[in-house]
């Protein structure tokens, strides 16, 4: 007899019908990234593992594996007399190979990695080196394309609060040399790693504790201030597995080819692509995430693309007519979901440049290593941003953390073993956004979502970006604000922010207009064509016209710097 639906996705479960209970739960380990690559690679030492980067060389996947293994020993030397309960080295630098390896060779001994966001080797920014350096307290810090002089300013910065007796430089174009402030070694060298410490390295590798060993940069929360996240082995080692149950993706995957990953090093999202396809024994394509950076995609053909929906628009734009794209068989734009009309825009441009390739829509949650959404393998739904991964429990909750029903919106809460171990050095956060439940940890993302029986997810809005209009009982969404001015043809861009008018919550909407026009009256023309389109009580109290949207290095909105103009 059938079991009488109650409408609730904990209780009915209609979205995973079908499912093998082995990919909902799938089992997890504590393993090192350096025994997971030996793993995987195993006989295939000789093939590429990473091209491309600032100096386009090339490495195979034995070299990586051995610079991993010579640059461990090398913190193990440095390391050796030094009592530090949580070691920690530091990276400021973009997604160079240098940097990849130090990464993979720190967490081979048991010591945590630090990411730090790139501008901070701006002398503008040596205030958030700092801060960061002082969070941390690294043994060493890796840094990109500076000199001496940058690096004795650092060191004798009066704001810093422990010795930081070691600094590599690694220069541009020459990724080979290094700077040493006290050892004067190089970074990555020839020397082979001694039988004794080679043991010593892998039997660590393959034994991991189950403890923080990566430090990421949220890409910022709605109020734009990003958080550090320290992730686990296991948490690492589940993000793989989750991507693989979810997208179908085998190891040394025939289908994927040479990977583009461009999306931001020092965030989640573009740290787990990367490594997710590194680690699969794929070959990774590295190049920076500028603008500038965009017309090096052609020469390097790649097969996927790893981006923001911002990435997505300056691919179109810096694209010339008629270029193939026939090599180009999926581009990931997650980091904020595109909208119906931005998918449309970008289908017909690979259309129209040759390529077959599909636009996935992605959604990512930093706190959980950019668990989220799949688009792989399934028709794409309008108004929704796929399925979500398999392995992780979810629950769409009401404001009471009760929840709700299929096709209901509530705040999306995520468990599962690819969740941070809360927010570093932050209790008060911590203890906001995470909390246990039936014997799990829950992170409430503050996003608003509904899940439809079939398994598809929408998205609606970030929770906070709404408010009630005076006399109305009605939410109204900010998103819903944006929607209806990016679609007014005079509109390249707008965001939607949240704000006191005479103690009662209104929107203030910026926009950014086709063709660099502006001026007041500009405004009143977009308040006139949006009647047609919202309500009173969903009209902006402000329109500003600006010449651009600030954007965070993830490419979503920066909203707190809106919320300073």
């Amino acid at each position: 007899m059938n079991k009488q639906r109650t409408g609730y996705p904990s209780i009915d479960q209609t979205h995973l019908e079908g499912i093998p209970k082995s990919k909902l739960h799938p089992k997890t380990i504590s393993i090192t990234m350096l025994a997971l690559f030996r793993i995987v690679n195993a006989g295939h030492m000789n093939e590429i593992a990473i091209s491309g980067s600032f100096d386009n060389k090339v490495h195979t996947k034995r070299q990586l594996y051995e610079d991993s293994l010579r640059f461990a020993a090398k913190l193990l030397s440095i390391t050796k007399d030094v009592e530090v309960s949580d070691p920690k080295i530091a990276i400021v630098a973009p997604n160079c190979y240098e940097g990849i390896v130090a990464m993979i060779g720190a967490n081979a001994v048991g010591i945590g990695v630090a990411l730090i966001e790139p501008s901070a080797l701006y002398y503008e920014n040596r205030g958030m080196l700092i801060a960061e350096l002082n969070v941390h307290q690294p043994l060493a810090l890796i840094a990109y394309g500076e000199d001496v002089n940058w690096v004795n300013e650092v060191k004798n910065d009066n704001r810093l609060e422990f010795l930081l007796s070691t600094v590599w430089m690694i220069e541009p174009y020459n990724l080979v040399i290094e700077h040493e402030i006290g050892f004067w070694t190089n970074i990555l060298s020839d020397e082979p790693v001694d039988s004794s410490t080679r043991r010593k390295i892998l039997s660590y590798a393959f034994r991991a504790k189950d403890r923080p060993m990566l430090y990421l940069k949220t890409s910022g929360s709605t109020s734009g201030v990003p958080k550090t996240l320290p992730f686990s082995n296991r948490a690492i080692y589940a993000a793989l597995i989750y991507a693989s149950n979810s997208t179908g993706m085998k190891t040394r995957d025939p289908r994927v080819g040479r990977v583009l990953c461009n999306a931001p090093y020092q965030h989640g999202y573009g740290w787990m692509t990367m490594f997710m396809h590194l680690l699969g024994g794929m070959q990774i394509v590295l190049v920076g995430g500028g603008k500038d950076d965009i017309a090096r995609y052609h020469c390097m053909k790649p097969s996927v693309i790893y981006g923001t929906p911002l990435t997505l628009k300056q691919f179109i734009e810096s694209t010339p007519d008629g270029y193939d794209l026939s090599s180009l068989t999926a581009f990931y734009c997650a980091g904020d979901a595109i909208s119906e009309e931005e998918y449309d825009a970008g289908i017909k441009f690979l259309r129209e440049h040759n390529s077959t390739a599909e636009i996935r829509n992605n959604y990512g949650i930093s706190e959980a290593l950019c668990v989220g959404t799949a688009t792989d393998g399934i028709t794409h739904v309008p108004g929704t941003i796929g399925k979500f991964y398999l392995g992780p429990d979810l629950l769409i909750v009401d404001e009471n953390l009760k929840e709700v029903k299929y096709n209901e919106q509530g705040e999306l809460l995520i468990a599962a073993d690819t969740l941070c171990k809360g927010y570093f050095g932050d209790k008060k956060a911590t203890k906001a956004s995470f909390f246990k439940r039936s014997g799990k940890v829950w992170f409430k993302t503050g996003d608003i979502m509904s899940l439809r029986e079939d398994g598809y997810v929408k998205f609606y809005d970030r929770k906070r970006r709404f408010f009630f209009a005076k006399g109305v009982t009605d939410k109204v969404n900010c998103e819903t604000i944006e929607q209806a001015i990016d679609s007014l043809s005079t509109v390249d861009q707008s965001a939607v922010i949240v704000k006191k008018y005479d103690g009662t919550d209104g929107a203030k909407a910026f926009v950014v207009l086709r063709g660099g026009e502006s001026g007041t009256d500009q405004a009143e023309i977009i308040r006139q064509d949006l009647k047609a389109k919202l309500l009173d009580f969903q009209m902006p109290q402000e329109i500003i016209i600006v010449d651009e949207i600030p954007i965070m290095p993830s490419g979503k909105i920066n909203y707190q710097a809106l919320e300073q103009m």
